[in-house]
């Protein structure tokens, strides 16, 4: 059985971090439906004594976690200098949290302390 990555390699050869980011929010809503789509058919196939037995060779679906840390540490270092870059690392930011928002809705409920941490950052850049 082979395990699906998202976002796909293809889809990460754009320049500009805004292009990233929509690609990895394609590909956190992909990789959301597929996770709960699997889950329903676990839940539908099973009893509810075997649900908690997964194993890692069950799992089909993986997120290139690389990807998005990268994409979060080159926002985190952009510059805040002048408005104009201020607000695009704010739109950014927001983008971010849209993503982790989508992740966590993919039965990742620990992510929801890192959409938290981006969302004070956001914050504090817009006071």
């Amino acid at each position: 059985m082979s395990v699906t990555f998202y976002p796909h390699e293809d889809d990460l050869d754009v320049s500009s971090v805004q292009e990233k980011l929509e690609v990895l929010l394609d590909a956190a809503e992909r990789y959301k439906s597929a996770v709960l789509d699997e889950g329903a058919k676990i839940l539908g196939e099973e009893e509810p004594a075997e649900k908690s037995k997964k194993t890692p060779r069950d799992i089909k679906h993986a997120f290139q976690w690389q990807e998005i840390a990268s994409l979060l540490k080159d926002v985190r270092k952009m510059s805040e200098s002048t408005p104009e870059s201020r607000k695009s690392k704010i739109d950014r930011l927001n983008k971010l949290i849209e993503i982790y928002e989508v992740l966590r809705g993919a039965k990742m409920p620990k992510l929801e302390g890192v959409r938290l941490a981006l969302v004070n950052e956001v914050k504090q850049l817009q006071s």
